[in-house]
């Protein structure tokens, strides 16, 4: 007769905690606040919004290339030291006002409307990335 053990409950995860993560391998940072099935929608070559799975909800975004506008443009303009965290809002504002202004055509409403869903995602969660992590991770 086989003895049949007493199954072992598995540990519970920790909460999710929605943070801005810088990934090396990418160069980008990804910020999602809920942890569910994500729909990516890419917006250009710097912006990604995240949507839930109704694709109603934006629940994050992504910025690629972030430690080439970081440290070309936002560190100094903001004159941040490396352990000094960095308020994503800033960022899509540069990234919009500076460099979209550049690749944006003039009737490109949707375009606009997308970086500022995600300037608005950014300040209402208070979105900030901690320089020591960018520093580290780069």
């Amino acid at each position: 007769m086989t003895k049949i053990s007493k199954s072992v409950q598995p540990e519970r995860s920790p909460p999710y905690e929605p943070v801005a993560l810088y990934y090396v391998d990418s160069d980008c940072v990804e910020y999602v606040k809920e942890d569910t099935f994500c729909i990516y929608e890419r917006i250009d070559g710097f912006l990604t919004l995240i949507f839930d799975e109704t694709k109603i909800n934006l629940i994050g975004f992504k910025l690629k290339g972030f430690k080439c506008v970081f440290d070309k443009f936002v560190k100094p303009l903001l004159e941040l030291n490396d352990m000094q965290f960095v308020d994503l809002v800033p960022v899509l504002e540069f990234a919009f006002t500076q460099v979209g202004n550049h690749m944006f055509s003039v009737g490109d409403e949707e375009r606009r409307q997308a970086y500022k869903a995600a300037r608005k995602l950014a300040a209402n969660d208070n979105v900030r990335l901690y320089g020591a992590e960018l520093k580290v991770a780069a």
